[in-house]
């Protein structure tokens, strides 16, 4: 059996490696150059780590991801370090990673704002229940619970630049919640960035059987006349697979 797997990120990356060990014969198609999607990184000659293109790190929660890790004997070059949060207001930084530091931050005054920051801190961490947040966005349900002001400069910032200005209002309530949720005091990376982790996956992928189209741009997938899915691929014609998984963000 033939696969096609779109998108070689970490989930790209995670259903290649279980379907070779499945016996499956896998190509995965990316449309950059590296493999990683959002967890990619870049490097000058001179760095030592690359640098994600996009903010990334690892709780100690994602068993998963970190068991993944471990099952492909890279586990040895996962690092945990508590890190330092702060708020840039007014020309200056102040701690934000504690209860006490976010209650002395002066950028929303001493009054209703702090309450609320509090009361919504605690019921994100507190509650099991995330569906409700499925249907709304983060912006939205941030100005109605913790105010407009809580919203404009403290989470607002943070969103936006993650995900940029274009797709922040957009941002799901029930991203924040899992974030918030499943925080750790400390957070994850890999020995020499993250863009070292995915490149070591990928080696260990090509060793196993696996083929990577780098640059390979997916346009198209349709149903074969001859049975099986057509996949598209810029400048490449069309290719037949028996299954195609669509990994891409």
């Amino acid at each position: 059996m033939r696969a096609a797997i779109i998108g070689a990120g970490i989930g790209g990356l995670a259903a290649a490696y279980d379907l070779v060990r499945a016996g499956w014969e896998v190509t995965v198609f990316e449309a950059a150059p590296v493999v990683g999607g959002l967890a990619s990184g870049f490097r000058e000659p001179h760095w030592d780590w690359s640098v994600e293109r996009f903010y990334h790190h690892w709780f100690a929660s994602d068993r998963h991801l970190l068991g993944f890790a471990e099952e492909l004997g890279l586990g040895k070059g996962v690092i945990f370090r508590r890190p330092t949060t702060v708020m840039y207001h007014d020309g200056r930084f102040f701690p934000f990673d504690s209860p006490l530091a976010a209650l002395r931050f002066p950028g929303l005054g001493w009054g209703l704002d702090k309450l609320r920051i509090g009361l919504v801190g605690l019921y994100l961490r507190r509650t099991r229940n995330w569906q409700p947040f499925e249907q709304v966005t983060v912006a939205a349900w941030m100005r109605r619970w913790a105010g407009d002001r809580v919203w404009e400069r403290m989470w607002e910032p943070m969103v936006v630049g993650k995900f940029g200005e274009r797709f922040a209002p957009l941002v799901n309530m029930a991203w924040l919640w899992a974030r918030l949720h499943a925080r750790t005091p400390s957070l994850g990376t890999y020995e020499g960035g993250f863009q070292a982790f995915v490149d070591q996956v990928a080696q260990q992928l090509r060793q196993r059987g696996a083929r990577f189209e780098l640059g390979a741009r997916v346009e198209r997938i349709a149903a074969h006349a001859g049975g099986g899915l057509a996949v598209a691929v810029a400048g490449s014609g069309e290719l037949v697979f028996d299954r195609c998984l669509a990994t891409c963000s």
